[in-house]
């Protein structure tokens, strides 16, 4: 087949896709940008008048926006520190051939294939403070000084929120990572073994170094979820007690709940601005200390 005739034939095959992506992509994302810019009251379109940067300043002035700003970054933080450390701790204990690997590798990994929602849920019912099987557990084995106030306690809140989102995800961390530590050839690590390297000398000079490129996708996609979150907050805390556990996607949900709709939009935008800002550096400095195998 010609060249040319062949690339055409490429362009039309992405045709479909592209038609897609613009259509629930594109054209919403510029719409979002063009209401930002709008001050608009519900779906009443004859209130609607340009607004400026008003519902930017608006989103900043909102009452609890700078603990909403606080605990999504307490929790992006704690919950990539966490889910990177534990899924790679399951990637290195599971890369290995035994009876129980693959079964411990689905066991693993089927908390991210349940609906956010539905763990929100359920932890919930785990965590009350009265008739949680959590706290209820601990009391049977004699240790009921442990039992806290898990989703109720102001101070204690955001963080165990955080730990539901570290169990749900480091299965699906541990996935990535272990498919980047088999892309490793197995000759590395016989040259390393005949120069006498133990575990962890491997492990720092040979699995490490190249399994950052799996390492750094992992850690954006962590960050950007950490950042981005929503879904879980809503389905265990709604925000609170209080707004101990506000973060920048309830304060969103908020405003469009409120109908107050330029506003949702210019806050939405923010946080995508502030994920970039944080993402794309994060990938760039990890990308720049890739080796090549």
């Amino acid at each position: 087949m010609h060249a040319g005739t062949l690339k055409r034939y490429s362009y039309t095959l992405a045709i479909p896709g592209f038609t897609l992506y613009i259509i629930f992509f594109i054209i919403p994302a510029a719409g979002g940008i063009i209401l930002s810019f709008v001050k608009i009251l519900g779906f009443d379109l004859s209130s609607a008048r340009f607004g400026g940067l008003q519902n930017y300043a608006d989103v900043f002035t909102q009452p609890n926006m700078r603990r909403a700003i606080g605990n999504s970054f307490i929790f992006a933080v704690v919950t990539t520190i966490f889910k990177m450390g534990i899924g790679l701790s399951l990637a290195v204990a599971l890369n290995r051939k035994t009876s129980l690997t693959n079964a411990l590798r689905t066991i693993f990994f089927l908390p991210a294939v349940i609906n956010t929602v539905a763990v929100g849920l359920i932890f919930s019912s785990l965590m009350h403070p009265a008739d949680g099987l959590i706290n209820t557990s601990l009391r049977a084995m004699g240790v009921g000084v442990l039992a806290q106030s898990w989703l109720v306690d102001t101070h204690l809140a955001i963080f165990s929120v955080c730990a539901i989102e570290i169990w749900k995800w480091s299965g699906f961390i541990m996935v990535i990572l272990l498919s980047g530590m088999q892309t490793i050839g197995r000759e590395y690590y016989e040259a390393a073994e005949i120069d006498g390297a133990g575990g962890f000398v491997k492990f720092k000079y040979i699995t490490f170094p190249l399994l950052l490129p799996a390492f750094n996708n992992a850690l954006i996609l962590s960050i950007i979820g950490g950042l981005k979150v929503f879904d879980l907050i809503q389905a265990t805390t709604q925000g609170g007690p209080g707004s101990a556990t506000e973060v920048f996607g309830t304060l969103i949900y908020k405003s469009f709940g409120a109908g107050r709709l330029g506003e949702g939009c210019a806050a939405s935008i923010v946080l995508a601005l502030v994920i970039a800002a944080i993402a794309m550096p994060t990938y760039r400095y990890i990308a720049n200390r890739e080796v090549e195998m």
